[in-house]
């Protein structure tokens, strides 16, 4: 028996060693079936219908109305959506009835893509919503509405996007949010250097315009 011993340690060695081998961890063999399923419903003609009425002014608030009626069941899908869009759908108009959705759901793991997109125009050439009220720029810029709804989450990752490069209008935006946004600490800290930056810019400006002058 004794002369067994060793064999049967390593039998039971090897056995331990093998079960889990080639398994995912739960976390991760979970997020690539969401990701598998929702690449399935993404190709499915009913979503491609619904996908397509996001895209479409016309159709677009009614499709917002069923997503957010689904509670989390389409958020899978329309994260995918906002990765890939489907074929045959122009991406930018879908991006406007994703944003609204995203906002309506306040879905915070959509906060990527709208941070991403955050400078997203309703209508290509929106007639100066900058010197309208809050609610007109919201209604023109539909990213930077959701991050808002979305509330600290969203303006949260707004302050984190603006250290690194961002677009003069996109750094508005990003402002925009942040002063929209009740309940976040670090916006204090983020707006009195937007204001420092606007202020020493004016400064130059208005000693360079002086050197202009005849």
């Amino acid at each position: 028996m004794t002369a067994h011993r060793p064999i049967l340690i390593l039998g039971c060695a090897l056995s331990v060693l093998t079960a889990g081998f080639g398994q995912q961890a739960p976390s991760a063999s979970k997020k690539v079936a969401e990701q598998e399923g929702a690449q399935r419903q993404g190709s499915d003609p009913g979503h491609l219908g619904l996908a397509r009425r996001l895209a479409h002014d016309w159709t677009r608030q009614a499709a917002v109305d069923e997503a957010a009626a689904s509670g989390d069941a389409m958020t899978p899908l329309l994260l995918s959506w906002a990765e890939n869009p489907p074929d045959g759908i122009m991406a930018r108009f879908l991006d406007v009835g994703l944003a609204d959705a995203f906002g309506r759901m306040k879905t915070e793991a959509a906060v990527p893509f709208l941070v991403r997109v955050i400078d997203l125009d309703r209508s290509i050439g929106s007639f100066a919503p900058w010197i309208k009220s809050a609610e007109n720029i919201e209604a023109a810029y539909p990213a930077a509405a959701a991050l808002i709804r979305i509330g600290p989450a969203g303006a949260r990752a707004v302050i984190k996007a603006a250290d690194g490069p961002m677009t003069r209008e996109q750094r508005r935006l990003a402002i925009f949010v942040v002063a929209r946004t009740k309940g976040v600490p670090e916006a204090r800290l983020f707006l009195t250097q937007a204001l420092a930056w606007a202020n020493s810019e004016r400064e130059w400006a208005e000693i360079g315009l002086k050197a202009l002058e005849p």
